[in-house]
Protein backbone atom coordinates (compact mmCIF):
# COMPACT_ATOMS: atom_id res chain seq x y z
CA UNK A 1 0.00 0.00 0.00
CA UNK A 2 1.40 3.53 -0.93
CA UNK A 3 0.39 5.10 2.22
CA UNK A 4 1.63 8.48 0.79
CA UNK A 5 -1.28 8.49 -1.86
CA UNK A 6 -4.32 7.67 1.40
CA UNK A 7 -2.37 10.47 3.33
CA UNK A 8 -2.40 13.06 0.17
CA UNK A 9 -6.45 11.76 -0.25
CA UNK A 10 -7.09 12.50 3.45
CA UNK A 11 -5.39 15.35 3.41
CA UNK A 12 -7.92 16.53 0.98
CA UNK A 13 -11.22 14.94 2.37
CA UNK A 14 -9.98 16.96 6.12
CA UNK A 15 -9.72 20.38 4.17
CA UNK A 16 -13.16 19.88 3.20
CA UNK A 17 -14.47 18.70 6.00
CA UNK A 18 -12.61 21.56 7.93
CA UNK A 19 -14.37 23.98 5.12
CA UNK A 20 -17.55 22.41 6.72
CA UNK A 21 -16.74 24.41 10.00
CA UNK A 22 -15.24 21.22 11.70
CA UNK A 23 -11.53 21.53 12.20
CA UNK A 24 -8.86 22.66 9.85
CA UNK A 25 -5.92 19.81 9.61
CA UNK A 26 -2.89 20.79 11.63
CA UNK A 27 -4.30 24.70 12.37
CA UNK A 28 -3.67 25.66 9.19
CA UNK A 29 -6.28 28.23 7.91
CA UNK A 30 -9.11 26.72 6.43
CA UNK A 31 -9.37 28.29 3.14
CA UNK A 32 -5.47 28.89 2.42
CA UNK A 33 -3.90 25.55 2.19
CA UNK A 34 -6.30 24.36 -0.77
CA UNK A 35 -5.83 27.67 -2.71
CA UNK A 36 -1.84 27.68 -2.53
CA UNK A 37 -2.27 23.60 -3.90
CA UNK A 38 -4.79 24.47 -6.20
CA UNK A 39 -2.23 27.66 -7.57
CA UNK A 40 0.61 25.47 -7.69
CA UNK A 41 -1.09 22.98 -9.53
CA UNK A 42 -1.53 24.85 -12.43
CA UNK A 43 0.59 27.26 -15.01
CA UNK A 44 -0.10 30.65 -15.37
CA UNK A 45 -2.70 33.47 -14.12
CA UNK A 46 -5.74 32.57 -13.25
CA UNK A 47 -9.35 34.93 -12.07
CA UNK A 48 -10.35 34.80 -8.28
CA UNK A 49 -14.17 33.53 -9.43
CA UNK A 50 -12.25 30.51 -11.36
CA UNK A 51 -10.38 29.60 -8.29
CA UNK A 52 -13.67 30.20 -5.93
CA UNK A 53 -15.61 28.25 -8.20
CA UNK A 54 -13.49 25.18 -8.70
CA UNK A 55 -12.56 25.07 -4.65
CA UNK A 56 -16.35 25.96 -4.00
CA UNK A 57 -15.78 29.02 -1.83
CA UNK A 58 -17.69 31.91 -2.44
CA UNK A 59 -16.93 35.46 -3.98
CA UNK A 60 -15.87 37.20 -0.83
CA UNK A 61 -14.68 34.24 0.83
CA UNK A 62 -11.99 34.16 -2.10
CA UNK A 63 -11.52 38.02 -1.44
CA UNK A 64 -10.27 37.71 1.95
CA UNK A 65 -8.61 34.50 1.42
CA UNK A 66 -6.32 35.89 -1.19
CA UNK A 67 -5.76 39.28 0.52
CA UNK A 68 -4.32 36.95 3.36
CA UNK A 69 -1.63 35.34 1.33
CA UNK A 70 -1.05 38.53 -0.85
CA UNK A 71 -0.03 40.11 2.49
CA UNK A 72 1.84 37.04 3.23
CA UNK A 73 3.81 36.79 -0.29
CA UNK A 74 2.33 34.07 -1.25
CA UNK A 75 0.31 34.97 -3.95
CA UNK A 76 0.43 38.29 -6.31
CA UNK A 77 -2.96 39.95 -8.36
CA UNK A 78 -2.89 42.19 -11.42
CA UNK A 79 -5.15 43.93 -13.74
CA UNK A 80 -5.23 41.85 -16.49
CA UNK A 81 -3.49 43.81 -19.54
CA UNK A 82 -6.26 42.66 -22.10
CA UNK A 83 -9.64 43.61 -19.66
CA UNK A 84 -8.57 46.07 -17.20
CA UNK A 85 -12.06 45.05 -15.30
CA UNK A 86 -10.19 41.68 -14.61
CA UNK A 87 -7.93 40.44 -11.54
CA UNK A 88 -5.29 37.44 -12.31
CA UNK A 89 -4.08 35.76 -9.51
CA UNK A 90 -0.23 33.83 -9.38
CA UNK A 91 1.28 32.13 -6.88
CA UNK A 92 4.76 33.29 -5.80
CA UNK A 93 7.77 31.57 -5.72
CA UNK A 94 7.60 31.85 -2.09
CA UNK A 95 4.05 30.50 -2.21
CA UNK A 96 5.12 27.62 -4.24
CA UNK A 97 7.59 27.00 -1.63
CA UNK A 98 5.31 27.46 1.53
CA UNK A 99 2.81 24.80 -0.20
CA UNK A 100 5.19 22.33 -1.31
CA UNK A 101 6.48 22.40 2.26
CA UNK A 102 3.48 21.98 4.39
CA UNK A 103 2.35 19.26 1.72
CA UNK A 104 5.62 17.29 2.27
CA UNK A 105 4.74 18.22 6.43
CA UNK A 106 0.79 16.61 6.07
CA UNK A 107 1.78 13.61 4.08
CA UNK A 108 4.48 12.67 6.04
CA UNK A 109 2.45 13.02 9.21
CA UNK A 110 -0.62 11.61 8.02
CA UNK A 111 1.51 8.36 6.12
CA UNK A 112 2.85 7.49 9.81
CA UNK A 113 -0.35 7.71 11.60
CA UNK A 114 -2.02 5.59 8.56
CA UNK A 115 0.80 2.90 9.02
CA UNK A 116 0.07 2.63 12.59
CA UNK A 117 -3.27 1.53 11.59
CA UNK A 118 -2.62 -1.27 9.24
CA UNK A 119 -3.67 -1.38 5.49
CA UNK A 120 -6.90 -2.64 6.23
CA UNK A 121 -8.02 0.13 8.37
CA UNK A 122 -6.37 3.18 6.48
CA UNK A 123 -7.99 1.49 3.20
CA UNK A 124 -11.41 1.14 5.31
CA UNK A 125 -11.27 5.12 6.53
CA UNK A 126 -10.11 6.51 3.32
CA UNK A 127 -13.25 4.41 2.08
CA UNK A 128 -15.62 6.20 4.11
CA UNK A 129 -14.20 9.47 3.73
CA UNK A 130 -13.94 9.04 0.22
CA UNK A 131 -17.95 8.17 0.04
CA UNK A 132 -18.71 11.02 2.34
CA UNK A 133 -16.37 13.14 0.28
CA UNK A 134 -18.02 12.46 -3.12
CA UNK A 135 -21.69 12.58 -1.72
CA UNK A 136 -20.83 16.55 -1.81
CA UNK A 137 -17.82 17.22 -4.14
CA UNK A 138 -17.01 16.00 -7.08
CA UNK A 139 -14.12 13.92 -6.67
CA UNK A 140 -12.90 12.71 -9.32
CA UNK A 141 -10.21 15.75 -11.54
CA UNK A 142 -9.46 16.99 -8.13
CA UNK A 143 -8.03 13.23 -6.76
CA UNK A 144 -6.71 12.32 -9.76
CA UNK A 145 -4.03 15.35 -10.44
CA UNK A 146 -2.87 14.46 -6.71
Amino acid sequence: MDYDDVARKLIVYSRSLAKGSLSAAGGASVGEAPVLQYLSGIDGDVTPSEIAKKLKFSRARMSHILDSLESKGYVQRRTDPNDRRRVLVSITEEGRDFAAKKNAESVASLSKQLSALGEHDAQELVRILNKAYSLTYDADDYLDNL
